[in-house]
């Protein structure tokens, strides 16, 4: 009787752990890769870009309709999912983008007696005088719309917080190819977007 106790409750527990792990999951799975997006945008509209330095800071994924790894079509009938968090994806993707228009980014510089706090927990580290920080936050992501928030930072100063958003049309495609191929898309879309933005060329 025991036995069949502990095997019932062993069995109740993969049902809850199986529930719990595909919610949120749903439809036809697209890998998206970080080492297969290749920015496809001219970055010749950018040439007021080329040469400034940055540093990228850790993105953020907020958006309460994607997974810690993927998103959803539209309609639900397909699930994009990312060989890392959707977090590291977007920043592997951004670096690339960055690249593509001439951005130099370089890293944090250790200076235990820098006293400001960022709020998103990095203390301790600033980027050199003078280059501006870049932060981007996830808040909503499906692969018809992206919503997410920009900050700017320079010299422990916010210089810039602002939401922005993309579209992007219904597609009737169905083949894993052209849909992973739209997913990269959409981060151009976003990249572009920014680069565009007024406030960001002032703030950046």
């Amino acid at each position: 009787m025991r036995a069949n106790r502990v095997f019932k409750s062993i069995l109740v527990a993969g049902v809850i752990g199986l529930f719990l792990t595909g919610c949120g999951a749903s439809g036809t799975k697209i890998l998206i890769k970080n080492d297969q997006y290749k920015p496809a945008f001219s970055a010749g509209e950018f040439s007021r870009y080329k040469g400034k330095k940055a540093v990228l800071s850790n993105f953020q994924n907020q958006a309460g309709n994607t997974t810690a790894w993927g998103y959803s079509s539209g309609d639900k009938k397909f699930f994009y999912e990312g060989n890392e968090k959707l977090e590291s994806y977007f920043w592997t993707c951004f670096k690339k983008s960055f690249g593509h228009v001439g951005v130099q980014l370089v890293d944090y510089v250790h200076d235990p007696s820098y006293g400001v706090h960022y709020w998103w927990g990095v203390a301790g580290y600033r980027p050199p005088k003078g280059v501006a920080e870049f932060q981007l936050i996830l808040t909503s992501l499906t692969d018809q719309e992206f919503k997410f928030r920009v900050l700017v930072f320079r010299d422990g100063e916010a210089k810039l917080d602002k939401e922005m958003s993309v579209s992007m049309p219904a597609t009737t495609a169905t083949d894993a190819a052209a849909l992973e191929a739209r997913s990269y898309r959409l981060v151009d879309h976003a990249f572009v977007t920014i680069l565009r933005d007024r406030d960001f060329q002032r703030a950046f």
